[in-house]
């Protein structure tokens, strides 16, 4: 029988007198890094200095306000902004995993992504205070390649999640993966919003001196720039690029010709705009899109005994605003979601998603971004696409909520702030 309730004391392993039965899940166990009580104790009392202080949140208005009048006082300030948050955040989940069962901590692909955090926290602490471009500059390039490193952490937790249903309560599983996810959310929306301000400011100063890596800017210079930051997005616009892609997708999928997949009809407050993260909005709308798509197209299918393009209904999607939030809803006839799915539809442990997580072996990185939604089947599903939807929604203040009437169809709300003022909602259970 596995031991379910041990935890993760130490940084590193067990005291040699603890009695741990044998588990499959066990296997990695041996091969654990082997520190010296003194390295584990220093490790433990660094993570500590981190992991007592509290996240300082930050709205989108205040990294929008931030780009304005840049200088280069107020790039390198935002540098260490960042060198000196990132720590705090990653503390943070880096005890979460240290509060996972035993066994389940010693899964290889939890073990895998503790690592990542354990060296991303090093590198990104023990960076020296950032006093020049150059020295911005090198930054950047560190906080790129942890960015690209980290894209294996979404299938690696899916793995890992898949492999330890039986060892942690599915309340427990729901609680961790939304806050490793928020975590992951955070931390790249600070790190690609300094290094998109940074990549700007440079190129902006190349406009002017003809030198793209000046130590320091000319004197005097400054710039706007909002990073990866939208102030007035087109929402009616971003839905249009996520409706002509996903029709793309599934006309290819499906072997159908051209501009025969179920319409998608634009309505309601067209002219609506509002500030946000694109990348995080596209992603919640195009996994929206593509449910009712499959939806639509499953339902056809098995009505016709193959898809009889003429006669699918139509996806609509509704805008509505007002002075503070914008809603968007989409609605389709596929079917709808039958009851006994309806109330798992927010867990990543739903014993329905169990072959979807499997999935994730087919995909080295994934970074949750519709490019990638792209370039793969709309088949492929991995069984995290409306849970981290509603991440993304609520980690800036806004929510899904799903209606089904089972036999008819689905209306899914996306309900978003649109000033820009709420500040990142790192506490999501």
């Amino acid at each position: 029988m596995c031991l379910k309730k041990a935890r993760l004391f130490t940084v590193g392993t067990f005291h040699n007198s603890f009695a741990i039965p044998k588990c499959p899940l066990q296997r990695n166990f041996a091969s654990l890094p082997n520190r010296n009580l003194n390295q584990k104790f220093y490790e433990n009392r660094v993570l500590d200095r981190y992991s007592s202080q509290d996240a300082k949140k930050v709205s989108l208005r205040q990294l929008v306000l931030f780009g304005r009048q840049l200088t280069e006082d107020k790039l390198l300030s935002s540098a260490n902004y960042v060198r000196t948050e990132l720590p705090v955040r990653i503390s943070h989940r880096i005890r979460d995993f240290q509060s996972l069962p035993y066994i389940a901590g010693t899964n290889p692909h939890m073990r895998l992504v503790y690592d990542l955090y354990w060296q991303a926290f090093d590198e990104i602490r023990k960076f020296s205070q950032i006093r020049s471009l150059d020295d911005n500059r090198r930054f950047c390039k560190m906080l790129s390649r942890n960015l690209g490193t980290h894209s294996q952490v979404i299938p690696q937790l899916g793995l890992g999640v898949n492999e330890c249903l039986t060892l942690i309560t599915p309340t427990e599983i729901d609680q961790f993966m939304n806050k490793m996810l928020v975590a992951r959310i955070s931390r790249r929306t600070l790190a690609e919003q300094h290094i998109a301000l940074s990549n700007q400011f440079d190129e902006d100063i190349l406009s002017v001196s003809g030198e793209s890596s000046l130590d320091h800017a000319p004197l005097g210079f400054s710039t706007q720039r909002t990073g990866i930051v939208k102030p007035a997005c087109d929402i009616a616009q971003l839905l249009h690029g996520c409706a002509i892609k996903i029709q793309a997708q599934f006309e290819d999928a499906y072997d159908l010709p051209p501009d025969t997949a179920p319409q998608i009809v634009i309505e309601g407050n067209r002219d609506a705009s509002f500030m946000c993260v694109p990348d995080n909005i596209e992603y919640i709308v195009y996994e929206l899109l593509k449910n009712s798509m499959r939806a639509i197209l499953k339902k056809g299918q098995a009505n016709k005994g193959g898809v009889n393009a003429d006669a699918l209904p139509p996806i609509f999607v509704t805008i509505c605003s007002n002075d503070q939030d914008i809603t968007i809803r989409v609605s389709d006839q596929g079917g709808g979601i039958p009851y006994e799915i309806l109330p798992h539809i927010w867990s990543y442990s739903n014993p329905e998603k169990l072959h979807c997580m499997d999935n994730f072996n087919q995909v080295n990185k994934l970074e949750a971004k519709v490019s990638e939604s792209e370039r793969t089947s709309p088949f492929l599903s991995f069984g995290f696409g409306l849970p981290m939807s509603r991440v993304y929604a609520q980690y800036w203040g806004g929510d899904i909520v799903i209606r089904s009437l089972p036999g008819y169809g689905v209306d899914a709300y996306i309900t978003l702030p649109r000033l820009g003022t709420m500040v990142e909602n790192l506490s999501i259970d």
